[in-house]
């Protein structure tokens, strides 16, 4: 029997990420329960016993808190100057990344892994800085507490009854190549905070032992920390025993089912810790159907926080679109052989219970042999504004009144003669005009004045709301509920309607824009095409952005312009390190614009800018895929002519003697 041969495309990414992570420097972190167990006099400790070695031992950031012991163990280090920040009015120093970049030490010292930058630095989090200079090959030495890891960010809020906000993504402690556990008895601690040696000054002592310095809250934290490092090197083991047997096969994998509101982001770290435990992959999915484009634009941002948040704890992130929300969950499950589903059951009214059967119902209903676990919510989600496309206008609500008065003004005369459920048809008939034009608000509006309306004028007594016979009362009932689910069904309808258009026109513009490419000459009419087909389609202004002869990056598709300083600096950015950055990433997201790298697998040809003339616009999942292929065309289109100009230059080169 033929041995089976190997994939080569597997094979060539394979080699491409070892040798990626070869050129990446090695993260060790200094890990304990709390604030003042030692961490960073460890790692000053060990920097000190590298620089004995002969290592070239560079202090980027270091908070010694007042601590005379810890400050004496910077002796002899190399201090990296600190970047100065200005927010309003106060001077805040930050760890310089190029100064880090360019010195090359061969470690950094990083102290407080899950620290937040001042606003306006290139990263919103330190250890965002961290992976950046890991890239560039440095090693880096670092601390953290337990606490601040984010799949245990509940766990720790409910023992201590204190909720972090600083966290670090699991995958960060996950992926470090070495983790040092720094433990010392919570007396000790105790002990060490009433000498002053963990917060300076007396308010901040009794402080921190009135809340979170407690003696229970201590051994919990401690506890949490040494399982957490026992699961680590619990996991190592695993892989090295698949390593070892090349064991590949996988029984269990986890579907976390995300949503708008607060409780995904608790469901999203239940789901990384039963990963965790089961040692099995999992994916965070969120279903986009119409209702997006009804959200509130605070909770489409809670959909694309909670799906980033799993990416950094180390799981997968999907969207798809799907019209039937427990139907889609179950199939991508099965197409993809998920063994457990978590779901989240949120605090529903009674009402809405006894009448609609919830999400996590419907998919326990169809799930079959499909384990499911249910999160409840712990505190009732905010009541946000959702987008006025679902209101009622003051201009449609006009709109409505004259269609329900034309129809009246109709029935009239003629009531005499007219049958009761001609008359019904009529209103009927209203809703519906109504509904195909308007919001869903004024839909419902229009049902209900339709029911006002037909009782005051066509149902005896005449030009009263009272009604004497049930079969009265049985048809304002039947024509309120007809009403209602006419206008529901309609505006749904409608709201899928402008969705198949939308998909649709992108479609259009992006084969309009493929068929255009292949027939462009040059660089910068390719960059003048691009910008105006992806500012039509996104309504923004976009720039496409592209080395010159001397390697410095400029706009080629608005030749002249001059970038604004911020802007250009996000560009130069992506173009060196190939990924994503701007407005709506992790990396300098106080930009104006949004800025995509135009690479086609390892060479990239340029940067495409899009600023949105809607500062607060969201691009949705199908947008961002739509980017995704508009750059690989663009960039694809640039290689084309950067070859063709490379093949010109080397016939025009003269040909030496024979």
């Amino acid at each position: 029997m033929e041995p089976e041969r190997p994939d080569p495309e597997q094979l060539l990414r394979k080699v491409t990420e070892e040798a990626k992570h070869a050129r990446r420097g090695k993260l060790k972190i200094f890990f304990g329960a709390c604030a003042g167990s030692g961490k960073t006099y460890a790692m000053l400790s060990a920097a000190q016993e590298k620089l004995k070695e002969g290592v070239n031992v560079v202090a980027g950031i270091i908070e010694t808190h007042g601590r005379l012991e810890t400050a004496k163990l910077l002796e002899g280090l190399t201090l990296l100057p600190l970047r100065q920040v200005q927010y309003q009015g106060i001077t805040i120093k930050e760890l310089d990344i190029d100064a880090a970049i360019e010195k090359k030490p061969t470690i950094l010292l990083v102290d407080e892994l899950a620290h937040t930058n001042a606003i306006g630095s290139r990263h919103p989090k330190r250890w965002q800085d961290v992976q950046e200079i890991l890239e560039s090959g440095i090693d880096v030495y670092t601390t953290l507490n337990v606490q601040h890891l984010e799949s245990l960010n509940d766990m720790v809020a409910n023992l201590t009854g204190i909720r972090v906000k600083e966290t670090v993504p699991d995958s960060l402690f996950d992926n470090a190549d070495e983790i040092v556990l720094v433990d010392i008895p919570s007396e000790i601690i105790l002990e060490r905070l009433s000498e002053g040696k963990v917060y300076l000054g007396e308010f901040a002592k009794q402080r921190a032992a009135q809340h979170f310095f407690k003696i229970e809250n201590l051994i919990a934290l401690r506890e949490i920390a040494l399982r957490r490092t026992a699961e680590r090197v619990d996991a190592l083991r695993d892989i090295y025993k698949k390593f070892q047997s090349k064991q590949q096969s996988i029984s269990d994998k986890i579907l976390a089912c995300v949503g708008p509101g607060s409780l995904s982001t608790k469901l999203v770290r239940n789901a990384k810790q039963l990963a965790s435990k089961l040692k099995c992959p999992w994916t965070a999915l969120y279903v986009e159907n119409d209702q997006y484009y009804r959200l509130a634009k605070e909770e489409q941002n809670n959909i694309k926080r909670t799906l980033q948040l799993a990416e950094q704890l180390g799981g997968k992130a999907e969207t798809i679109q799907e019209t039937q929300t427990s139907d889609a969950i179950v199939n991508y499950a099965r197409k993809n052989n998920f063994t457990k589903i978590i779901l989240g059951k949120t605090n529903t009214p009674a009402y809405k219970r006894w009448f609609f059967k919830s999400l996590a119902n419907e998919i326990i209903e169809k799930s079959g042999n499909i384990d499911i676990y249910i999160i409840n919510e712990d505190i009732p989600p905010p009541k946000l504004k959702k987008q006025s496309a679902t209101y009622a206008t003051w201009m449609s609500i006009l709109y409505a009144i004259f269609v329900i008065a034309l129809f009246t003004l109709f029935g009239l005369p003629a009531k005499q003669w007219l049958e009761p459920e001609t008359v019904l048809m009529m209103y009927l008939a209203g809703v519906v005009i109504v509904a195909t034009s308007s919001e869903r608000g004024t839909a419902v509006f229009t049902a209900l004045l339709a029911v006002i309306c037909y009782n005051f004028f066509f149902i005896h007594p005449y030009y009263n709301f009272r009604a004497y016979h049930l079969r009265d009362l049985v048809t304002l009932a039947v024509l309120l509920l007809t009403g209602l689910v006419i206008s529901t069904l309609t505006s749904r309808l409608r709201q899928q309607h402008l969705v198949t258009r939308q998909r649709e026109k992108y479609i259009s513009e992006l084969y309009d824009l493929s068929r255009k490419l292949i027939i462009t000459p040059g660089k910068s009419k390719i960059a003048k095409v691009v910008s105006h087909h992806i500012g039509e389609i996104f309504d923004c202004a976009a720039t496409v952005w592209a080395p010159d002869e001397q390697g410095n990056l400029e706009i080629i598709s608005h030749p002249g312009i001059k970038a604004e300083l911020k802007e250009e600096s996000v560009a130069l950015w992506v173009y060196k390190h190939k990924q994503e950055a701007g407005a709506g990433t992790d990396t300098m997201p106080s930009a104006r614009g949004f800025y995509l790298p135009l690479s086609n697998g390892d060479k990239i040809y340029g940067v495409l800018g899009i600023i949105p003339k809607d500062p607060e616009r969201n691009f949705s999942s199908e947008e961002n895929m739509l980017l995704g292929s508009l750059a690989i065309q663009t960039a694809s289109a640039l290689e084309r002519v950067s070859a063709a100009e490379k093949m010109r230059k080397e016939k025009e080169q003269p040909i030496g003697p024979l």
